[in-house]
C-alpha cells in the first residue's frame, strides 16, 4: 500500500520560496557486512532521523521508537557470517528497512531546502549534475563496474543489482536508469552507526535511483554524458577506500542500499 501523500497545509506569503521535493522514497534493502581478521563480539546501533522510520529489520532485536536498534554480535572470520547473540541466528549480514515519515515535513511557512552536505529521504532529489542515466538493459554491467571500484565484494554486488534492477526497475518498465550515489558522510547524517570494536574501515554505498521514459531524456543531458565517463569517479564522490576495503588484515564493514525515488 502506498503512504499518504497529504503534509497538510501551509500558510505560503507572497515571497516565500517552495522547495519541491522528489519524494516519498522507498529504502530497498541495505544490508550491513562484518568482516574481521578474527573473531570478534562487535555492537552495531543504528539511529535514523525523524524522517525515516525501520519498518524490517534481521535478525529481530527491540527497536526505540523505530527510530534506533542495537545489534549483538559474534563474527566468524573465515567467511564472513555473523551470530546473534539473543536469537543465536547465524546469518550473512544485518539487514534493515524504513520507511519515510511524510508527518516530518517541516509545517513552516517556507521549507527550506537541506544543507547539501547531508541526506534526507524527504528533500533529497536527483540532480542532473550528479547523477548519470543508462538505458536499462545496460545498467547490471555499469552498477557492477561502480560497485566494485567502490569496494563492494561479488556477493554484495550481485545482491544489490538483483535487488535494484530486477526488483524495481524491471517490474515498473522503465528504459533508462536514472542513478546518484551520496557521500558517506552525507548518508550518515539520516542513518548513522555506531559499531564497536571501531572498524578500521567503513564503506557506506547509498544510491538514489529512478527509472525515466526516453521522453524525459532532454531534461538529463549532463547525467548522460556523464554515464559514459570511468566509473573511479564515484570513489571520490562517496568518498571511500577501496584498497583498505579489501584488506583481509583489517576490521571492516561494508553496507549497501538502495533508495527509490517513487513519483
Amino acid at each position: 500500500m502506498r503512504e499518504d501523500r497529504s503534509i497538510g497545509s501551509y500558510n505560503i506569503e507572497d515571497g516565500d520560496s517552495i522547495n519541491l521535493q522528489a519524494g516519498p522514497l522507498s529504502f530497498a534493502k541495505p544490508v550491513i557486512y562484518l568482516h574481521s581478521p578474527s573473531d570478534i563480539d562487535v555492537s552495531v546501533k543504528l539511529s535514523l532521523i525523524p524522517e525515516w522510520s525501520l519498518s524490517v529489520i534481521y535478525p529481530v532485536v527491540p527497536m526505540d521508537y523505530r527510530q534506533h536498534l542495537e545489534w549483538n554480535v559474534r563474527t566468524t572470520h573465515q567467511d564472513g557470517s555473523l551470530t546473534e547473540h539473543n536469537s543465536s541466528l547465524h546469518v550473512s549480514y544485518l539487514f534493515w528497512e524504513a520507511k519515510t515519515n511524510l508527518q516530518a515535513f517541516p509545517r513552516s511557512p517556507a521549507s527550506k531546502p537541506p544543507p547539501v552536505d547531508t541526506f534526507n529521504p524527504i528533500t533529497n532529489s536527483l540532480d542532473d549534475m550528479d547523477s548519470i542515466v543508462i538505458p536499462v538493459y545496460k545498467a547490471p554491467v555499469y552498477l557492477d563496474k561502480s560497485l566494485k571500484v567502490l569496494g563492494l565484494h561479488t556477493e554484495a554486488r550481485t545482491s544489490f543489482i538483483t535487488c535494484v534492477h530486477m526488483r524495481y526497475l524491471r517490474l515498473s518498465n522503465h528504459e533508462h536508469l536514472l542513478a546518484t550515489v551520496y557521500p558517506q558522510a552525507a548518508y550518515e547524517h539520516a542513518a548513522s552507526s555506531n559499531i564497536s570494536p571501531q572498524p578500521d574501515v567503513v564503506t557506506r554505498v547509498c544510491m538514489l535511483f529512478k527509472g525515466i521514459c526516453k521522453e524525459h531524456l532532454a531534461n538529463w543531458p549532463n547525467a548522460q554524458m556523464q554515464a559514459g565517463n570511468d566509473v573511479v569517479w564515484w570513489v571520490d564522490v562517496v568518498g571511500v577506500d577501496p584498497t583498505r576495503a579489501g584488506d583481509v588484515t583489517l576490521f571492516r564493514v561494508l553496507e549497501w542500499g538502495g533508495v527509490e525515488v517513487l513519483i
